[in-house]
């Protein structure tokens, strides 16, 4: 729906702190990125390292096509589309599908185009 936050659990989470973390996993693609932007998607994050595929991903496929291009496709998503993403997401598998509230709290950085964030997610009681 229009406005929502979109959290995505991979999993990947239970791997912080360890090379998996980095090497391995899953990520967005540009094409995923627009799509949840088209449907009123503004804010969206995920339990991984970073919001596009891994760097080995990345760098094995810029070399087959010979295309640098194809690094950070879906975070560059933010240049032609107006968006935000949070990386390393943890414990959303403690959170049901829906039905609950997002807030996010950035450390303000000024000129970053990034920032760490303390992310909180809200349940009512009942």
């Amino acid at each position: 729906k229009p406005k929502m936050i979109v959290l995505i659990k991979t999993g990947r989470d239970q791997y912080m702190g360890t090379k998996k973390f980095f090497t391995n996993g899953t990520g967005m693609s540009a094409e995923a990125t627009e799509w949840l932007i088209d449907q009123g998607v503004r804010v969206m994050g995920i339990d991984q390292w970073g919001w596009d595929l891994p760097l080995p991903y990345m760098i094995k496929k810029a070399k087959e096509t010979n295309n640098p291009e194809l690094f950070w496709e879906a975070h560059l998503v933010g240049c032609r589309k107006e968006y935000c993403h949070i990386e390393q997401l943890t414990n959303l598998d403690a959170l049901p599908l829906s039905g609950f509230k997002v807030a996010v709290f950035p450390l303000k950085i000024m000129g970053a185009s990034a920032a760490p964030a303390r992310v909180v997610a809200m349940m009512e009681e009942g």
